[in-house]
């Protein structure tokens, strides 16, 4: 099991993640994300679009604003998309995801 706040963190720093709901949804319908994290609050029609999206999805265990803490930012996160992981191991998730679905 990875540090998700660690692994987050470090995706930020050296690789490419958008945040906010829109730019998630964005990220996920045009093939860009290849993950998509939402906190527990995040609202159910935007969960809806998310689930809706050909990318994984993984339900983060904490508010936005513990999302937001994660990734260093001073406001509640709902959603966020990994475009490009960087040097983080946050796409160990994927195993994750796919482990509890199998």
């Amino acid at each position: 099991m990875i540090n998700v706040d660690r692994a987050l963190r470090s995706s930020i720093r050296t690789g490419n993640v958008v945040l906010g709901s829109n730019r998630t949804i964005e990220a996920g319908q045009n093939g860009e994300a290849k993950l998509i994290i939402y906190a527990v609050d995040c609202p159910q029609e935007v969960r809806a679009q998310l689930e809706s999206v050909e990318v994984p999805v993984f339900g983060y265990q904490g508010l936005g604003k513990d999302l937001g803490s994660a990734c260093g930012k001073p406001f509640s996160v709902a959603t966020l998309a990994v475009i490009e992981p960087g040097d983080s191991e946050i796409m160990a998730l994927l195993r994750e995801i796919r482990g509890v679905e199998a």
